[in-house]
């Protein structure tokens, strides 16, 4: 593997077999793009990333830019990258964000990396967008996917499914409720299906893309495939709490959770965000490309489960912006 690297390196154009390949990341401080940077890293690889979060300490190793959507930045930024990781997008609209700036976002890294010639370009998608989609996350992450096939660029599109590892907002705020209420409302009975998969395994198949030769587009699933009752009840235990779980139809669901949202000043599940989980757009149609177990990885975890709440809103657009999410 490492001789495939050396011997692209140097066959485009470098001193020597000595110099190792280089990829330009979008948030390495953060979380998918931590995994990524963490595990090529690991392969030899020396990191730059594009991001407004200040370095962590032990990241030293990591070189840094600010994320401007600045074409001429970009593509100064870009220049010289053996591999460009790009997984920049947005959870939730907010203020002059939306899922449509998102895209055009997206599109200008896309055109910077054609304009820097970057060696190879690996977008992080998400699993079943498509452009027929009526959710904005999904339709949009399908524009940028087209965006990414037509670029003229070796490429690679990774498609993750549910990304479960320390912090994320869905399996840490699911913990975090069932540590403090009796209760746990199961929207619709919940058993619509997910196929989780570890942040690890992420970072380990985003890794493999930017490693591979050819056009790619791959998912990024576990092995297992449960219902989302099952993965309720499969955190629960992970946590060591016993709770009753009550099917509640949907509207009923997201109207007590806008009331919790009142106090935690955060959007705890988007309407949108359900109505995927209820569509099944989180679960893979393809071998699962994931070794690692999700329940395993919940046992072993789950003394830490749930312990704060996670706010996203503060994590992206509030006082913790510039914060660090991952040691990459």
């Amino acid at each position: 593997m490492m001789a495939r690297r050396l011997a692209r390196a140097f066959g485009r154009g470098y001193p020597g077999p000595t110099l190792a390949p280089r990829a330009v990341i979008t948030g390495a401080f953060s979380y998918i793009g931590a995994a990524a940077a963490r595990e090529l890293r690991g392969r030899g690889w020396a990191i730059h990333t594009l991001t407004n979060r200040r370095a962590p300490a032990g990241a030293g190793h990591i070189t840094s830019a600010r994320l401007t959507f600045d074409p001429d930045h970009l593509a100064a930024e870009l220049r010289g990258a053996d591999a460009f990781v790009n997984t920049y997008w947005i959870r939730l609209p907010h203020g002059v964000d939306d899922f449509a700036t998102a895209v055009e976002h997206n599109r200008m890294l896309v055109a910077a990396a054609v304009r820097a010639r970057v060696g190879r370009l690996v977008h992080v998608s998400v699993s079943n967008a498509s452009l027929d989609s009526r959710l904005g996350y999904y339709r949009g992450k399908a524009e940028v996917d087209a965006a990414v096939r037509s670029c003229g660029l070796p490429h690679a599109i990774v498609r993750p499914t549910l990304v479960v590892g320390p912090a994320d907002v869905l399996t840490s705020n699911i913990a975090w409720f069932l540590r403090r209420f009796p209760v746990f409302p199961v929207p619709d009975g919940g058993r619509y299906r997910l196929q989780p998969v570890t942040l690890a395994d992420t970072g380990r198949i985003v890794a493999d893309a930017a490693e591979a030769c050819g056009d790619l587009d791959v998912d990024a699933a576990g092995p297992d495939v449960v219902t989302f009752r099952e993965y309720v009840e499969l955190v629960a235990r992970a946590c060591g709490v016993r709770r009753a779980l009550f099917d509640t139809p949907g509207r009923l669901a997201l109207a007590g959770i806008r009331m919790a949202e009142l106090f935690l000043g955060d959007t705890v599940l988007a309407r949108e965000e359900l109505a995927g989980l209820e569509q099944e757009l989180l679960v893979s149609h393809a071998p699962p490309l994931g070794a690692e177990r999700v329940d395993a990885w919940l046992l072993a975890h789950g003394t830490e489960l749930g312990r704060s709440y996670v706010n996203d809103r503060r994590r992206h657009f509030g006082d913790l912006a510039t914060s660090p999410i991952a040691i990459p």
